[in-house]
């Protein structure tokens, strides 16, 4: 049984000097970040897809993880498609994969994803999905697989937003 999680970097200033992929987390996102790695310890994350943008950088940073990453600008720049493909390119010895990326990007493909599974849930991630926020999926087969659209085997595990750290 493999694992995605799929998170929204933690909560940033409101602009920065250097423009929008140079803007870092506030200290209330520190802290989310922080108590979401606690969580994100336990469920035995083993690799991680960043992007390239400064906030996503500090944010995989403050939850602590001492796993593999790659930082991709593609995944700043690209949108549901493009993360989809970077995660089915995963190879199988990954068994818990974290992404960390941006609205709207990752709150749409928590939807695609749970769609199947919590139709409910699908509709509230294209809602309201926070900064810290992330969704823990599960699946057999491949990473590959995912990126075939195949869908129909991904099962919705949680939901966890900043307030439900605790």
């Amino acid at each position: 049984m493999r694992r995605l999680v799929l998170m929204r970097h933690a909560k940033t200033e409101a602009n920065h000097v250097e423009g929008d992929k140079a803007r870092r987390l506030n200290p209330r996102g520190v802290q989310d970040a922080q108590e979401a790695g606690v969580a994100l310890r336990g469920l035995g994350v083993d690799y991680a897809l960043v992007s390239s943008a400064v906030r996503t950088r500090e944010t995989f940073a403050h939850l602590g993880l001492d796993v593999p990453v790659e930082f991709q600008d593609a995944l700043y720049y690209g949108g549901t498609e493009t993360m989809l493909q970077r995660i089915a390119e995963m190879g199988d010895d990954v068994e818990c994969l974290l992404v960390v990326g941006h609205a709207p990007t990752v709150p749409s493909l928590v939807a695609e994803l749970a769609y199947a599974s919590n139709r409910a849930e699908a509709d509230q991630a294209q809602c309201w999905f926070p900064t810290a926020a992330y969704t823990v999926f599960s699946f057999d087969g491949s990473w590959e697989s995912l990126g075939e659209g195949d869908l129909d085997h991904v099962h919705l595990d949680a939901v966890t937003r900043p307030d439900k750290h605790h």
